[in-house]
This record gives C-alpha cells, structure tokens and sequence, in this order.
C-alpha cells in the first residue's frame, strides 16, 4: 500500500483547517433483497428505542462496501477517489453527503456541502427550471435573496434559454444536467462532491465546468472527485485514493496512484506482460496480409514505457510486424 507519508503533495498548508474528516467508516450491504427489507426494518426499529449498537459483524448475505476507511481534507485540497466499479467510490460520497449512514465510524464536514452526485436527480419534472433551481439551492443551504442575486448567473452558465420556464419533464438528459450543474456550483460550496458529472454534455460544456472547477479551487473550495477519466483526476486533485473491493489501497500524490491504478488494470487484463501488449496471431486463412505481433510506446529519451498512463506524452507507437 503506498501510504499517505509519500504524497509529496506540493504546497500544502498544515496549518490550514481541516474541513472534512472521515474516521474509520464502514457500511455493508445486502445482496439479498428479502434480508435486506428484514435488516433495514429491524435496524430502524432497535435505532427508534434507542437499542442499535454500531455492529462490526456480516449478517447472512451481507458484505462490506466500505471497510474502515479514513481521510482528512483541508480547506482548498482536492482528492480523486479511483477504483473498478463496486470498490465503494460512489458510496463513500454519498455517507460524505449524506444520504446514507456508515454502520461503523463517523464524517465531520465543517462548512456547506455541495453534492453533484445525480445531476437533475433532486429535480421535480412537473415543476419548471426556475421552480427547480429555486428549490435546489434552497435545499443547498441558500436564501430566498441569495438565490435571488445568483438566479442570472445560473441561467447563463446552464445555456437553456427560454426552457427555463418549461416544467424539466420536457427536457433532455443533457439540459438537466447543465441546469443541475449550474445551480450546485454557484451555491459557493465549502466542499464540492463529484461522482462521474463532468462526462455529462457537450465538449464546450465540460471544458466550462473545469474552468469553473478552477475558479473554485482558486477561492479555496475543498474537492472530492470521483472519474474514470485519469485526466481529471490530474487536471483537478492534488491527492488521490484508490479503493478495491471497500478498501484503502492506496493514497498518495495524485500521480502516484493513478500510475498504480493504471498497472493493477493493465496487469488485471494481461497476467503475463513484459512492456508490450501480445496479440493472438490470426490462422493463415484469416490473415489479411498484415500480422501485428506486438505494440510498445516510448518517451521523450527513447526508453521503453512499461505501463503508459493516460495523458503521458510519448514520442511514438512501435509496432512489430
């Protein structure tokens, strides 16, 4: 595991105020429904008089989604959360919001969240974009005049014109995003979650919501960022996290984990790999004259790239025919 003494992450204050801590979180799911509805029931019941115990232990059929899993962020610091899918990403966000509880350990969040988990998903579709962006940013923590005062602004970064006043049953998938965006960022948040959002619209579009990320970063908003994208993953956090299967693997300088995520995948796919990727060569009746056998890449200084990431610059493709 590389550990959180070898992130060497640059310019960081240990003096600034921690914002968000989570210590040693836990939560375990159900696989089966029946249990599940059984569990959940008598969970809610024993919570109600006062006689449920935090429990370490599975019951039947259930598993950890998350195992004893902390992080500290200060203010202005931005982390990626990496890992296959099913490995707890986009459950840790939602205890750091929220929505759910962990079974085992606590979050402390100081200053107002900003969740961008489903874009549009807290959105009424009887009600208008208006309607909408009033009651979104009021469940966000704003007032009726601070809202007010940031109504022409959310309008002009979401780009849907007139539809502001059609109820959002009437829009597409991509305008209700663009509208959920827009509202979540210009609540000003201490801490901004985002799970998988900026793959959401048109090039244009998300190429605005990394300069307004920027923006935000620059006035010491906090990030927790969830992305397939290794780019942005770098273009945005300084440190990053990869979980597997609910757990901590990995934390450090946001490189030097998506360099160790980008080999677990890339040996996950090929077991045996000595730097170049091996294809099966084709039988003689299928061939169609040309056979690649191998694929390497090399840098700026002629080596051979073992494990190219993505984003790495590289001078050239060598193929072995």
């Amino acid at each position: 595991m590389i550990s959180s003494t070898e992130r060497d992450v640059a310019d960081k204050s240990q003096d600034s105020e921690v914002i968000l801590s989570v210590n040693r979180v836990s939560k375990k799911f159900c696989r089966d429904l029946k249990r599940s509805l059984l569990y959940g029931v008598h969970d809610i019941a024993t919570e109600l008089v006062g006689l449920r115990q935090k429990d370490e232990k599975l019951r039947k059929k259930e598993f950890w989604a998350l195992n004893d899993v902390s992080i500290q962020l200060r203010r202005g610091e931005a982390i990626g959360l990496v890992g296959t899918n099913g490995s707890g990403k986009s459950t840790l966000l939602r205890i750091i919001s929220g929505l759910i509880k962990p079974d085992v350990g606590s979050v402390e969040v100081k200053g107002r969240l900003a969740p961008l988990i489903a874009l549009g998903a807290g959105f009424n579709p009887i009600l208008t974009g208006r309607e909408n962006i009033y009651a979104n940013m009021s469940i966000l923590g704003l007032s009726k005049e601070e809202i007010d005062q940031r109504f022409d602004q959310v309008l002009e970064f979401a780009e849907i014109g007139d539809a502001i006043d059609s109820p959002v049953q009437t829009y597409s998938s991509g305008m209700a995003a663009r509208l959920g965006f827009a509202s979540a960022i210009h609540t000003e948040p201490d801490i901004l979650l985002i799970d998988e959002v900026l793959a959401v619209g048109d090039l244009l579009f998300r190429m605005k919501c990394y300069r307004k990320l920027s923006e935000l970063r620059d006035k010491g908003t906090t990030f927790v960022l969830v992305a397939h994208n290794p780019n942005s993953i770098l273009s945005i956090c300084d440190s990053a996290i990869y979980l597997q299967r609910g757990k901590l693997l990995a934390v450090g300088k946001a490189a030097v984990v998506m360099q160790k995520y980008d080999e677990d995948l890339f040996l996950d796919n090929k077991q045996e790999s000595k730097g170049a990727v091996f294809f099966q060569e084709k039988p003689p009746e299928e061939s169609t004259g040309l056979d690649i056998l191998a694929v390497y890449f090399r840098d700026g200084q002629g080596n051979r790239i073992e494990y190219p990431l993505s984003g790495q610059p590289v001078v050239g493709v060598y193929v072995k025919k």
